[in-house]
């Protein structure tokens, strides 16, 4: 499994001074866990959405003496031109213009302390990239009067196709990205999913056993299993296992009534009305979670 960049550090002669900097160039925080106190020869800053490394600054006597073998490439929110106004004033320089006539180029830049960073243009001011997809808006299921029933398992599928597009072209390295603070990732949600709609209908209603890949699987040594193992299978297995669940599902479904008690009692009596409106709950809710993944990741947004 591949490793994450925690934090990328910077040796330098006043860490606080330089955290600062850095702070208001990237809106990021000081780290919650380790507060900075004022003689502290380390001080750490974070970014407050979790997105990004930290950066780690630590007090050494030797000055810099050569340029920087790595430095950080910025691309601003505002234009580039405010950007470096705005360094400046934070008390940064100018060590080489490569701005162009045509608008394109950047400009390197270096911190209080020297250290070398280049500020690109916004992605305003990048007319030749492609903007964020929008996939549209999906029509929900004419069940507005609809009875019970039919409200429910439409709604329901409703969601579960809303899953299946969420994903449809994604490349494969967004699909295991992970880029908050656990190990979610869009193909591991798709994976708990599949896990969901076997664990409700065929486990706990049904009172049938679990199906593979969820045999013999101990989740009690290994609680995130599915989220772990999603990141290094492809994609498209992971929604034909997801499909296969649902299918699964609505046989159990077409097979009860609303009123039908589940199987299995140790969680107390349910009914299979309440596994149908928890699976709603459930599969929108991380419906919603895929949507902001996926537009994060790579800027396709809709229904």
């Amino acid at each position: 499994m591949p490793a994450r960049i925690q934090d990328i550090t910077f040796d330098c002669r006043d860490p606080h001074r330089l955290a600062a900097f850095w702070a208001e160039v990237l809106g990021f925080i000081e780290d919650p866990s380790h507060p900075n106190l004022p003689d502290d020869d380390e001080v750490q800053i974070i970014d407050p959405a979790g997105h990004h490394p930290g950066l780690l600054f630590i007090a050494v006597p030797e000055p810099k003496t050569v340029k920087n073998r790595v430095h950080l490439d910025l691309r601003p929110k505002e234009l580039r031109e405010e950007a470096v106004d705005r360094l400046i004033a934070l008390g940064g320089s100018i060590v080489d213009d490569r701005r162009a006539a045509d608008g394109t180029g950047w400009v390197v830049m270096a911190d209080p302390e020297g250290n070398e960073l280049c500020v690109g243009r916004s992605a305003a001011e990048r007319p030749d990239e492609p903007g964020p997809v929008d996939s549209g808006e999906r029509r929900m299921p004419p069940v507005r009067t609809a009875d019970e029933r039919t409200m429910l398992t439409a709604m329901l599928d409703w969601y579960r196709e809303g899953v299946v597009r969420k994903v449809d072209g994604l490349a494969a390295h967004h699909a295991s990205a992970t880029p908050l603070r656990s190990a979610t990732s869009i193909a591991g949600l798709v994976k708990h999913l599949a896990l969901v709609e076997d664990a409700w209908f065929i486990e706990r209603f049904a009172g049938e056993p679990m199906p593979e890949p969820w045999q013999g699987v101990d989740w009690t040594a290994d609680p995130d299993w599915e989220f772990r193992t999603a990141r290094d299978e492809p994609l498209a297995d992971l929604v034909a296992l997801y499909r296969a669940a649902c299918e699964r599902s609505r046989a159990i479904t077409e097979a009860h009534q609303l009123d039908d008690l589940a199987a299995q009692t140790e969680r107390g009596d349910f009914t299979l009305r309440w596994v149908l409106v928890h699976l709603l709950e459930e599969t929108a809710r991380h419906l919603g979670h895929l949507d902001v993944l996926r537009e994060h990741l790579d800027g396709t947004t809709g229904e």
